[in-house]
């Protein structure tokens, strides 16, 4: 792998971890395994440059997964897929890892440009899933509104579970979405 790569992928763990702001560049070049030359040469704009490359390098294979799991034109299992990326992500870290792309949506004051990268990742997820209630017969409107509150109420979960160390925010916003999705989608019932 790559300094560069490494660079990323250890800040994108990072972020998860421990958030922006309390992930100094010493602790990413420790965590990376690289050195201090390796930054500059990568981002020459130092960690602002860095900590966008990684919540574009997350968010792309985030957006990718949902994608995938639009492909298929069903709404519902395209929802419980996003949740169950979500679950096994946090088990799979201990409760410890929450969303990189969140992470960098707050980090506004000491990573613009991240946060800037974190806004149109969200907008992206939210067109993915639109598109996905259009192509099942929801008006325009409806499905973005539908997409809007998917991605804040997963992403929201995400954030209460990694709090609270505990499935059950995920578990509770996949209930009530499930049903809502399925009044909302004229094809599935």
């Amino acid at each position: 792998m790559s300094a560069r790569d490494k660079l990323v992928y250890g800040t994108i763990d990072l972020m998860q971890r421990r958030g922006v702001s309390a992930s100094g560049l010493s602790d990413i070049l420790e965590h990376s395994d690289v050195s201090r030359r390796s930054v500059y040469l990568n981002f020459p704009g130092g960690k602002p440059e860095l900590v966008a490359a990684a919540t574009e390098a997350a968010g792309a294979w985030i957006t990718a997964q949902v994608e995938a799991s639009c492909a298929e034109d069903d709404p519902v299992s395209a929802v419980s897929d996003f949740v169950e990326q979500w679950r096994t992500m946090l088990g799979g870290s201990d409760f410890e890892a929450g969303c990189p792309v969140t992470a960098a949506a707050m980090a506004r004051s000491v990573a613009p440009a991240a946060a800037d990268a974190a806004a149109t990742i969200f907008d992206t997820w939210r067109a993915v899933l639109a598109d996905a209630l259009t192509r099942r017969q929801v008006a325009e409107s409806r499905a973005t509104t539908l997409a809007t509150m998917i991605v804040a109420a997963v992403e929201g979960a995400v954030l209460m579970a990694v709090a609270q160390q505990s499935m059950t925010p995920l578990t509770d916003v996949e209930q009530e979405l499930i049903p809502l999705l399925r009044s909302a989608v004229p094809s599935l019932d």
